[in-house]
């Protein structure tokens, strides 16, 4: 090898390892790029200030959350908590605090439960927990860490939070977008 290709050589490994260093530097700066969904709104959502309300122990204590608002959810020690349903992962912590509230879906469509945190959600209509339809999450983003996927008809829904040791979780009900045609 020439040393003009020997030059050449060092310039493209120099700059490929630039490259590669700035990309993870950038990955760093902002954990919350890496999202594999559009969660541009929920991200706007917990921007800004979130409205304090306590978690319900039981269904009928349980608060309604209105969709296109930011919640922070003060938890309850999971042993207190009356499920609708037992949740389908059981939890990872000895200490794990949960909580529940209400949902209510004027129109029937795909929506998002965003949360700051890595909880378990269950969604429960008539006894029987909804399949979600999708997620996403982003390690080291807590605005939000997931968004969880559902499609709902019309009606009243019980949102079960679960699995995790934690005081209290940001929470967004949302629309899910819709794709263009």
């Amino acid at each position: 090898m020439t040393d003009l290709g020997r030059w050449r050589w060092v310039v493209v490994a120099t700059t490929m390892w630039a490259s590669l260093a700035a990309g993870a530097q950038a990955g760093d700066a902002d954990p919350c790029a890496a999202f594999s969904w559009d969660v541009g709104h929920e991200r706007a959502l917990f921007a800004g200030t979130p409205e304090a309300i306590t978690a319900g122990a039981s269904v009928d204590s349980a608060p309604l959350l209105a969709s296109e608002r930011l919640y922070r959810l003060t938890l309850v020690p999971e042993d207190h908590v009356a499920f609708a349903v037992a949740p389908e992962r059981k939890r990872a912590a000895s200490a794990a605090d949960a909580g529940l509230a209400r949902l209510h879906i004027a129109a029937a469509g795909t929506y998002r439960v965003a949360l700051s945190d890595r909880f378990w959600i269950d969604i429960v209509q008539g006894g029987k927990v909804i399949s979600s339809s999708g997620f996403t999450g982003s390690h080291g983003c807590n605005a939000p860490h997931k968004v969880v996927a559902y499609t709902l008809a019309a009606g009243d829904y019980v949102l079960q939070i679960s699995g995790l040791s934690a005081a209290d979780v940001e929470i967004s009900l949302t629309a899910a977008p819709t794709p263009a045609h």
